[in-house]
This record gives C-alpha cells, sequence and structure tokens, in this order.
C-alpha cells in the first residue's frame, strides 16, 4: 500500500503529535493513520497478526467500553501513542459491545499473506459495521436498516437486512414514526440535509441513524444504481413504476450499504411492498396493544409475540414478528394458512416428527447470505449441509398429509444434494473458524 505522508499527518492532529515528528513514526504507524484519516468516525481494528489492534483516541475509547488494558506504543518517545488489542478470534465478542455503546467499527485486514510480503503488510478496511449491519444477538430478529426520502406529500421507504438478504421498498403517506414501529430498524439512514430539522430530530432521538449526502438520494442516481447492482435495464419488473421517492429510499440505502461492506451483497431483487395485503397499525397501536414489547416493563415477556412463539427455527422467528406487525387481510389467504395449521394438530405424531426436524435446521437464511457475500467460513458451510441434509427427512414427513395446501408447499420444497455431497468431501466436520492463507 502507498502511504500518502499528508493524508498520515492529518491522521495525528488529535494526538498532537507535531508535524516533525512524522518521520519517527514507523512505517505501519503511517499505513494505520492513513486508514484512520479515512474512516474518522469509526473505531478502526487494525490487523497484526491474531490481534486487532487499537491506537490513539479509538484505543483510550475502547479500552473504556471493552474493559480492557490500555498500553502504549513506541514507550521510549515523549509521548508514546495510546494502544489497545483484542484476539481476532474472539472479535465479534468485543465488536458487539462497541455497536451496542453506539460506535461504528471499520475493519482493518492484512490483504497479503505476511509470510510473502515484501516490506509492509498490505492493509485496507474491508468492510464497516454499524448498528444496522452487525448481527443481533437475538437470532429471532431482522438486523432491518430502514431509509426514508420525504417528497412533497409522500415518504418513499427502503427496508433491507444485509443478513438476509431482504430488500423491500413502498411509499407511504403516513407517519414514518409509524413505519418505523413496523420495523423496529437498528439504523436509520435519512438525508442529511434534515438533520438540523427540528421533527426529524425529536423523531431519531432514540435510535441510531445516520444522516447520507443528499446526492445519494437523487433519484436519477438512485436509479442508476439500482439498475446496475441488480444487472437490469429497467425496473419495471420489480413493480415500481412511478415510485420516486421509493427509489431515491432504495439507491441511497444501496449506495451506504455497498459503501460500508465493500464487498458482494446478497440481495438478489427488490420487493414492493403491498399496503393493501397487510394490516398497517400506527406506532401508538404497536404499542399499546403489546404486540411486541409489554408495557410493564418494555421487553418481550407478557407481549402477544411472546404468548405465540413457539418457533424451532431462527427464519420461523423472524417470520412470526413480521407477522404480528403486518398481519394479512387477505380472507382467503388466512383461511389457507389456517387450513395448514388444523391439518398439523390433527395429526400430532407428525407434527412431533416435523418439530424433531426442524429443530436440526440453523439459520439458513443468513448462513446463505454470508455465502452469497464471499464471507462465509469452513463452519458456516458445514452449518449449511448439515441443514440441508435435513431438508429429505421434512419432505418425506409432509408427504404423509392429504391435506392440498401442505402437498403444495412440499413441492415447492427442493433439495440441494449437489452442495451436500460437494462439502462433506471437501471440508471436515468440525473445521477451524477460517482458513488460512497458504
Amino acid at each position: 500500500m502507498i502511504i500518502n505522508p499528508s493524508v498520515a499527518l492529518n491522521g495525528l492532529r488529535d494526538l498532537n503529535i507535531e508535524e516533525g515528528s512524522v518521520s519517527e513514526l514507523t512505517p505501519l504507524m503511517k499505513q494505520y493513520f492513513s486508514i484512520k484519516e479515512r474512516y474518522p468516525d469509526c473505531i478502526v481494528f487494525f490487523r497484526l497478526g491474531d490481534f486487532y489492534e487499537m491506537f490513539g483516541e479509538d484505543a483510550i475509547i475502547a479500552s473504556k467500553v471493552l474493559q480492557i488494558a490500555l498500553t502504549t506504543r513506541d514507550r521510549d518517545r515523549e509521548e508514546p501513542i495510546p494502544m489497545c488489542g483484542v484476539p481476532y478470534f474472539t472479535v465479534d465478542t468485543y465488536i458487539s459491545k462497541l455497536i451496542k455503546a453506539g460506535y461504528r467499527v471499520a475493519i482493518a485486514e492484512q490483504l497479503e499473506d505476511p509470510s510473502q510480503a515484501k516490506g509492509l503488510v498490505e492493509r485496507d478496511v474491508v468492510r464497516v459495521i454499524t448498528a444496522g449491519t452487525h448481527l443481533p444477538e437475538e437470532p429471532k430478529e431482522n438486523s432491518y436498516i430502514l431509509s426514508f426520502y420525504p417528497a412533497r406529500n409522500i415518504t418513499g421507504i427502503a427496508v433491507a437486512d444485509v443478513h438476509t438478504g431482504e430488500f423491500n421498498l413502498y411509499e407511504t403517506d403516513g407517519d414514518i414514526e409509524d413505519e418505523i414501529a413496523r420495523f423496529q430498524p437498528k439504523e436509520i439512514l435519512y438525508p442529511a440535509s434534515l438533520k438540523e430539522d427540528i421533527r426529524f430530530k425529536d423523531l431519531l432521538r432514540d435510535f441510531y441513524s445516520t444522516p447520507f449526502e443528499d446526492w445519494n438520494f437523487d433519484y436519477h442516481e438512485a436509479f442508476g444504481l439500482l439498475l446496475r447492482f441488480f444487472k437490469v435495464s429497467s425496473l419495471e419488473g420489480f413493480g415500481i413504476d412511478g415510485m420516486e421517492a421509493a427509489v431515491s429510499a432504495a439507491g441511497a440505502l444501496l449506495g451506504y450499504l455497498e459503501n460500508t461492506q465493500r464487498g458482494p451483497l446478497g440481495f438478489k431483487r427488490l420487493t414492493t411492498i403491498n399496503r393493501r395485503e397487510f394490516l398497517y397499525m400506527d406506532a401508538s397501536t404497536i404499542k399499546n396493544l403489546e404486540l411486541m414489547r409489554s408495557l410493564r416493563d418494555d421487553t418481550i415477556h407478557g407481549s402477544l409475540l411472546w404468548v405465540l412463539d413457539e418457533t424451532l427455527t431462527p427464519m420461523g422467528g423472524r417470520l412470526l414478528r413480521n407477522s404480528i406487525v403486518r398481519p394479512l387481510l387477505d380472507i382467503e389467504e388466512i383461511q389457507r394458512r389456517l387450513s395448514v395449521v388444523e391439518a398439523l394438530l390433527d395429526s400430532g405424531e407428525m407434527l412431533e416428527l416435523l418439530r424433531s426436524s426442524l429443530r436440526k435446521i440453523q439459520d439458513i437464511e443468513r448462513l446463505s447470505g454470508r455465502l452469497t457475500a464471499g464471507s462465509a467460513s469452513p463452519r458456516d458451510l458445514v452449518a449449511l449441509k448439515n441443514s440441508f441434509k435435513v431438508i429429505p427427512q421434512i419432505k418425506g414427513i409432509l408427504s404423509g398429509f392429504d391435506e392440498l395446501e401442505i402437498i403444495q408447499l412440499n413441492e415447492r420444497i427442493k433439495t440441494v444434494d449437489g452442495f451436500v455431497a460437494l462439502v462433506e468431501k471437501a471440508i471436515i466436520e468440525d473445521p477451524p473458524h477460517s482458513t488460512c492463507l497458504l
């Protein structure tokens, strides 16, 4: 990596290091500060061998939040640089604590094998982790990031989950607060020009929110980005003709995620939410009916979700959560669901066999998302393989039902025998967390 001395100088200003002392810094520290200059609003995790190190103000903040020892680098200097570090194999725990404390984390990885490097190992940021892109602790929760763009009397909304590949958009003439209450996003993206608007400051006060430059919400800019990402010549196939505000919100959100994730995203299509298919409740109704949280202590205990949730997989849990805040209006679809539930309850033995099989399935949505993004570990692949191996068992159980809806459901479930065979041949059952450069 080529280090620009002027960039490194800018990164040193917060540490009160004199410009005349820059020559005393090692090439490694110049490399670090050149990266920090580009990510001033993030805690930079700088990979050094088996550790992620933090320096300067980042180290001071991180040591307090993470409760780890604060040391210094170059102790012989008159003003040594503060530093602290965490092991790479436990990094997720530390990142979670920083995200929960309201910080962003930039992961600066080694981009080449240190044993093969000639001179300084090349390093750069491979992704930025924010509240909306971090995996939640509760596996049955979506990690939604919501983008909104107000235009005249309508607001464009885009909602995505980078871990499951879900990407929805729609327009509404209702209150933005109600849309936020329905999705409970981990992060909210909005035009930077609204940052000092009293109405939006009050609305976003209790949420992790990120202002984004207004040009990202420009309709033509957003439209072009969506075309390029989904490799299409028109957005007509997504059913969003004339939805300029929604396209603006979606394009800005996609651009933001490309900037932070710095790699492939697992979105395969845009899904337009048809508000006529669901009952849309306002924020006050969702809160007062205690659909997701109780009024007593603002936890799930005592809520409708707490009463209903007997799901056995993370995918089922997320589906239930979304169904509670967006219940169906289509009577025929409701009746179809009820007929399936009735058939399952009438066949108690097969229902228990089905539940036993479902217990063996891990989070296929998120594991597949990592695979698509190129970040899947060997253990992720084995987890996917073991989950897919259960599919023939499930199909065998479902074939014992004569309910038409279950028969049709069983026909839509496909086995993935080729993937299972490939992983079984290539990866041991208990692989390491990550691969090594050879």
